[in-house]
């Protein structure tokens, strides 16, 4: 397979693609991530990109831990290779057991219980099905609230964009 991706140099950005790499590498994430290499090719686009991501991955209602539940699923059902790579990393620093890695890993329901076990289905279920169930949707709603419902599914989102594109491109661990 033909290589696609490269990572840019930061002096030769324009000057709109080089105040988003700035941005994204002084941001939490403390460095500029492949996929944002490949988004800077359309400078705004990577910019509302890196903020919604921001906001997504450290500002939402759930816990880092049930969060990389969400991602890990999503980078499984997509495959995405580089994806998963990070959030496993980032899965391990939250706190989540090699078990629960290994099984999301693997396709499989990790045995997991309250609210870990109700994301990781909300997701599972979403890529499986396309939808949740009322009755599924109902607990997520209950337990977490509408707004932090509507953040686990732009978790969903988000992570699902970043995927496709990490695949088009073909970005590497």
């Amino acid at each position: 397979m033909t290589e696609r991706f490269h990572e840019l140099n930061r002096d030769e950005l324009k000057p709109d693609q080089r105040r988003v790499f700035d941005a994204i590498a002084s941001s939490p994430r403390g460095n500029v991530p492949a996929p944002f290499h490949v988004l800077l090719h359309s400078a705004e686009l990577a910019d509302y990109a890196q903020r919604l991501g921001a906001l997504l991955r450290y500002r939402t209602g759930l816990p880092a831990r049930l969060s990389e539940i969400a991602i890990l699923v999503t980078a499984n059902h997509w495959n995405a290779e580089f994806e998963w790579h990070v959030h496993e990393r980032e899965a391990r620093a939250a706190g989540l057991a090699e078990e629960t890695i290994a099984a999301i890993a693997a396709g499989k329901r990790p045995a997991l219980e309250g609210d870990a076990a109700l994301v990781h289905d909300f997701a599972a279920t979403f890529y499986a099905r396309n939808d949740v169930s009322d009755e599924l949707f109902d607990r997520a709603v209950e337990r977490f609230g509408p707004r932090t419902v509507v953040e686990l599914t732009s978790i969903l989102g988000y992570y699902s964009m970043l995927a496709i594109v990490l695949r088009v491109f073909r970005v590497k661990p």
